[in-house]
Formats: C-alpha cells, structure tokens, sequence
C-alpha cells in the first residue's frame, strides 16, 4: 500500500533548490494547486510529484531551471506544442524564468492530465 506522504516534503524539497530554482517552483506549485484541489502532493523519484488516480505531474530542477512534466504528456493536446522528450524523459515544459510560465496554460495541461488519469 501507498503511504500518503505530507507537504512537508515538498517544502524541504523546495528548500533544497537554488534560490532562482525555488521561485519558479513554487510558482508552478501554486498553479498546480490552483488547478486541480483535490491532487495528492509527494516527493518521488527525487522530484515534486501529483497523483489523481495515477500519477498526473511533476517538477524537477534541471540544469537551466526546472522542468514541469507530466507523466502521459504524450497523451495530452499541447496546442502550444511546449512539451519536449528526449532520451527517454518524460514529456516535460523547460521553464528557465518566469516569463517561461504560463499560467493559464499550465492549468489547462494540469486538468487534462487529471482528466486522463479519471477515464
């Protein structure tokens, strides 16, 4: 069985990042949030992980920023066509600044990785 694992963790995994990585993090986190109430938060594979009903999206820090990704982002629409996957990554959006986020963007990519994970 899945232990439900706190906040907390996130936090401490925030704190962990470098200052300009920890405010685009927390930007996506709080889109995440604002999108879809109801996502269980963790930390797994050494990223900021979500799950509805599977797993629904993530951060991580990368070498240039952080990368938001989602677990069946092959299956998603991406009309902007942001997502990026190679070598095997998962499908991912490279945020570098904050002008690299998009907020309304992100929330429509957000519930329809729920919405996928619900069907």
């Amino acid at each position: 069985m899945r232990s439900k694992a706190t906040t907390n963790q996130v936090d401490e995994y925030l704190e962990k990042l470098a200052p300009e990585k920890q405010q685009l993090a927390q930007e996506v986190r709080r889109i995440v949030h604002a999108s879809v109430a109801h996502l269980e938060e963790c930390v797994r594979w050494d990223c900021a992980c979500y799950f509805f009903y599977g797993p629904v999206c993530y951060f991580a820090s990368s070498r240039s920023g952080i990368h938001f990704g989602f677990f069946r982002g092959k299956e998603l629409a991406d009309p902007a066509k942001r997502l990026v996957s190679r070598n095997g990554q998962l499908p991912h959006i490279k945020i570098r600044s904050m002008e690299d986020i998009d907020e309304n963007y992100f929330a429509d990519m957000v519930r329809e990785a729920v919405l996928l994970n619900q069907n």
